[in-house]
């Protein structure tokens, strides 16, 4: 198993830059928060439907590894590399949670949050990696991301597992929480 992780500040701005970094402290790209095209925020203003912003990892150079982004007047995504553009799909699992999938040649891909509150990333139904947001209570400045790889050591796969989680659940890991407690009245007493 590899291990990558990165610092989230609790009040990230456009310009911070991410350092994705590996278990020996090398860093080997950057994730970066970038405003969507104006139609995505038109449309966001008025329903609430798609990402506030968008999130992209780039190398070094500010070169773009990855980035997503919102289609307009969807639910669904579009992941942006050098090569191609994908799309995602976005399938309701149950009440709260959601998943991910994606064709990329004969490769069925499939990002999903798991109960324990990890994401995992499955290709062709066997799991590639997993991300999982370390105890935050630790910390009013920070949340620590820590990304494990279980196949191979791939930085690019890190930083795809990085964009995608940043973006697609890391805002949204509140809103899951709070369904799933439970609360009584005779607590409050």
């Amino acid at each position: 198993m590899y291990t990558y992780s990165y610092e989230i500040p609790k009040q990230m701005s456009m310009q911070d830059r991410l350092p994705l970094t590996d278990e020996n402290g090398n860093v080997h790209c950057y994730i970066k928060k970038r405003k969507p095209r104006i139609s995505t925020r038109i449309v966001n203003n008025l329903f609430s439907l798609s990402l506030n912003y968008c999130f992209e990892a780039v190398d070094r150079n500010e070169k773009n590894i990855y980035s997503i982004s919102a289609l307009k007047f969807k639910l669904d995504y579009m992941l942006t590399t050098p090569l191609q553009k994908i799309f995602l799909k976005r399938i309701r699992e149950q009440l709260i949670e959601s998943k991910y999938t994606w064709q990329d040649n004969s490769d069925t891909y499939v990002f999903l949050q798991h109960y324990s509150l990890e994401v995992r990333l499955f290709k062709n139904n066997e799991e590639f990696a997993k991300v999982k947001l370390l105890d935050s209570r630790s910390s009013d400045e920070l949340d620590i991301v820590n990304i494990t790889l279980l196949k191979e050591d791939d930085a690019n796969l890190a930083a795809l597992m990085a964009v995608l989680y940043h973006s697609l659940y890391y805002y949204n890991r509140y809103d899951s929480t709070l369904l799933g407690t439970s609360i009584s009245l005779f607590d409050a007493i």
